[in-house]
């Protein structure tokens, strides 16, 4: 291969982004190890958030969807957007990215696949639930995202634990032994 041939192959590449699914309350960790890997791997990161109790009805020309409530008694056409909170707090946390964010609705590994697909995504990163009651219920009700990723679509899935950054301690990423007592 050609120095030409191999820089267009891997300007290519690059233009292929990581596609992170997000919540408002996302734990830091998933942002910032979604910064780390897509700048390991000299490509872009979108942050797309899935609003759940809505399906979409419209794909406008810049991306953007409009959506309907599940709830038939309730008529509200609206345009989905990505949290403006959300968004300062992700460039905060990853201030050498330039990352893009999307907004749309329906069910949360169906619109992450189908984002993906639409971008050509390298991958597509998500974090685990947090510890928890609430989080194990609302996973063996509505099925664990992740999973149904896994098992639904063609493109690789990243999954970044969060459980024990969540109480603070992460030995594996600060050198440490786990305690052996």
């Amino acid at each position: 291969m050609t120095d030409a041939a191999g820089s267009q192959a891997a300007g290519a590449a690059s233009s292929r982004p990581l596609v992170v699914g997000v919540v408002a309350d996302v734990p830091d960790v998933v942002i910032t190890e979604a910064g780390t890997l897509a700048a390991d791997l000299g490509t872009p990161l979108v942050f797309v958030t899935v609003e759940p109790l809505r399906y979409s009805i419209s794909t406008l020309p810049d991306g953007s969807v409009l959506s309907m409530p599940l709830d038939p008694d309730v008529a509200d056409t609206q345009e989905e957007s990505f949290d403006p909170d959300l968004a300062t707090r992700i460039r905060q946390l990853v201030p050498t990215a330039d990352p893009s964010f999307i907004a749309r609705a329906g069910d949360p590994a169906i619109e992450l696949a189908r984002f993906a697909e639409e971008r050509d995504a390298r991958a597509i990163a998500v974090g685990t639930r947090k510890p928890g009651f609430r989080a194990s219920l609302e996973e063996f009700l509505a099925g664990s995202i992740a999973v149904s990723l896994a098992h639904n679509q063609a493109r690789p899935v990243i999954v970044i634990p969060v459980a024990h950054t969540i109480e603070g301690h992460d030995p594996a990423r600060h050198g440490a032994q786990p305690d052996a007592s």
